[in-house]
């Protein structure tokens, strides 16, 4: 069964939310009223476009996309910053023309996307530490430390009431930019591990989920690229010494979560 007709079908129980690594830095979340939210997906070969006259084969795409942009018409689109492998233009314009998807960015991707003809009227623009109500989940936008790479950067925090799932985004681990985050202790964290470009490395990542409090971290941001760095052993390696209390929840992109 391909990976959109399997989230089609999923029936998540109340009280519950269903989380998926749909590879890369994105994700892929479904209520149990049937609400879909898509987080940072990328699903083309865009940063290599993008790269490829000064990189090479760097930042080609290693894995195959776990669905086509036209596959799945998310409720919501979330993008915590505007780089390439978080704001893939090429995707883009599929959520935005469909006519159901609600997508939520700052300021920055907005007018990225603009500069590349994608017409924006669709997008919602969103800032730093505030709070959106989106019905079945509120979202909130907190501070990242992305450096100069992408000073305007968000975290992102859904709140569904009964479990709050944390999206870092692209972040070093500058534990006074992250407080907002820390303050709220989500139960769910998903952060990245390929320590280059700005972003934790599996010890950083350990540390700060257990500055959480988080009860289950899933791992990403590593695999995607040649020039990608990142690797899952050490998470596996350093979470127990570090975050002994939260559980390290090693998937495959697909793999369905139910928190």
């Amino acid at each position: 069964m391909r990976f959109s007709e399997k989230i089609k079908n999923l029936k998540v129980e109340p009280g519950s939310v269903c989380v998926v690594w749909i590879g890369q830095a994105g994700f892929l979340l479904k209520t149990a009223g049937g609400k879909t939210i898509v987080i940072d997906p990328y699903l083309t070969d865009y940063v290599y476009k993008l790269f490829r006259e000064e990189e090479g084969l760097a930042f080609k795409r290693l894995s195959v996309p776990l669905f086509e942009p036209d596959e799945i018409e998310p409720d919501y689109l979330l993008i915590s910053h505007e780089h390439g492998d978080h704001l893939d233009m090429e995707a883009l314009p599929f959520f935005l023309g469909n006519g159901k998807t609600q997508c939520y960015a700052n300021r920055v991707c907005i007018e990225e996307a603009e500069k590349a003809g994608i017409k924006t009227d669709g997008i919602h623009c969103i800032e730093k530490n505030k709070s959106y109500d989106l019905g079945e989940f509120k979202l909130k936008t907190l501070d990242c430390d992305h450096g100069e790479l992408s000073p305007e950067a968000l975290g992102l925090l859904l709140d569904f009431g009964f479990t709050k799932v944390y999206y870092s985004g692209d972040t070093s681990y500058s534990l006074a930019r992250l407080q907002g985050a820390v303050a709220l202790r989500p139960e769910v964290a998903l952060l990245p591990i390929n320590g280059a470009f700005g972003n934790l490395d599996a010890k950083e990542a350990a540390q700060f989920a257990a500055d959480l409090h988080a009860r289950v971290c899933i791992p990403h941001h590593f695999w995607t690229f040649p020039k990608h760095l990142g690797n899952p052993i050490e998470a596996l390696d350093t979470f127990p010494e570090y975050a002994p209390d939260c559980r390290l929840d090693m998937v495959t992109p697909g793999d369905i979560c139910i928190y």
